[in-house]
């Protein structure tokens, strides 16, 4: 695949991630939870497609922060395996929240990408934005986990109005990457093909 195809796929990708993601919002768990673990595959095939895109120049440590992300959904059947031998102490102890945790490490590897990204710019221009993008849910994840865990389950209702403003900023932030993205690689597409052009008339 060449870069500006592996840049569009990624783009459209990380713009269906969205969607998936914001089922979390449902308050219902037979949409929330495969909504998440959707968008946590969503995420790492997105980010499959930047790491063809943007590896070689992102550093092999840029590279592995994208490896990270890939690995959310692998990560997230080996939380579910734990939860299921430890069967119902696992909800009593708050740990029903690993079922969310696909996205969290997904979007983790996109933040940490994009902290490399910063110093190397592998992209051609917005290289902030894969921390934009990324950082919102992985920090508030921890943080409701932390304190779900720490109070046994039980859910911080006077904390609800700050968590659905997070999931939609999240929202939002991974559909520009994701337009970014697409915008990125039609540019790309259109110099590649006026070069070719030149090319063959010369």
């Amino acid at each position: 695949m060449s870069k500006p195809e592996s840049i569009k796929r990624s783009g459209w990708l990380f713009v269906a991630a969205s969607f998936a993601f914001i089922t979390i919002l449902t308050g219902s768990d037979p949409i929330a939870i495969p909504g998440s673990v959707v968008s946590a595959i969503l995420l790492a095939v997105g980010m499959s497609g930047l790491r063809l895109a943007y590896g070689e120049r992102a550093g092999s440590i840029g590279r592995g922060m994208l490896l990270l992300g890939m690995s959310g959904p692998a990560l997230w059947v080996i939380c579910i395996v734990f939860m299921a031998l430890m069967g119902v102490e696992a909800v009593e102890k708050g740990l029903w929240v690993l079922l969310f945790v696909g996205p969290a490490i997904s979007l983790l590897g996109l933040t940490l990408f994009g902290l490399t990204a910063l110093r190397n710019k592998p992209m051609p221009r917005l290289n902030w934005l894969p921390v934009f993008a990324g950082i919102w849910y992985p920090v508030t994840y921890t943080l409701f986990s932390v304190y779900d865990i720490s109070h046994k389950g039980v859910f911080p209702d006077q904390y609800l109005p700050a968590l659905v403003l997070i999931v939609v900023i999240q929202f939002f932030a991974l559909c520009i990457l994701g337009f970014v993205l697409i915008d990125d690689s039609s540019k790309e597409l259109a110099t590649a093909s006026q070069v070719r052009g030149n090319n063959s008339h010369a």
